[in-house]
């Protein structure tokens, strides 16, 4: 009995220590009056204000500092967004001036194609074939297709 009972605590602590070990990262700084703070998002949402905070070993480690190209480190996350933001509006309109000009092909290609299909029915009336009706019936659907 007391074997089971110590298996069942040692499969509990396992347990909790992979929860823990699974969390979500924790973030800790001292404030103004110098007490530890702990949060979930780093304070102010800048992360060089804050240090990483492992549950496990109770250490703290600073955030790890960006690469010389990357943002500077005082750069808060709002500004980061704002940043990303601008150069996804700059994509947005690179996007929108290349639609504009597809559309613009798409239309050209479309009268292209009304015109010919106009031609084709047109020269349907004078043909003197057996199979006449059928081509002025797929002339007049392809004038219809192409040209509204």
């Amino acid at each position: 009995m007391r074997h089971k009972i110590l298996k069942m605590s040692l499969a509990m602590v396992l347990m909790s220590s992979t929860i823990i070990a699974g969390a979500a990262e924790v973030y800790t700084w001292r404030d103004k009056k110098g007490i530890n703070e702990y949060s979930d998002a780093p304070v102010q949402l800048t992360p060089a204000k804050a240090n990483r905070f492992n549950i496990r070993t109770q250490a703290s480690t600073p955030l790890a500092t960006p690469q010389p190209d990357a943002q500077a480190s005082s750069d808060s996350l709002s500004e980061q967004q704002a940043q990303l933001n601008r150069k996804i509006e700059e994509q947005n309109k690179l996007r929108e001036e290349e639609n504009k000009k597809i559309a613009e092909q798409n239309k050209k290609n479309r009268e292209a194609a009304c015109k010919t299909a106009k031609l084709n029915r047109n020269m349907a009336d004078s043909l003197r074939t057996n199979n006449r009706d059928a081509l002025i019936q797929r002339y007049d659907e392809d004038v219809r297709i192409n040209c509204n």
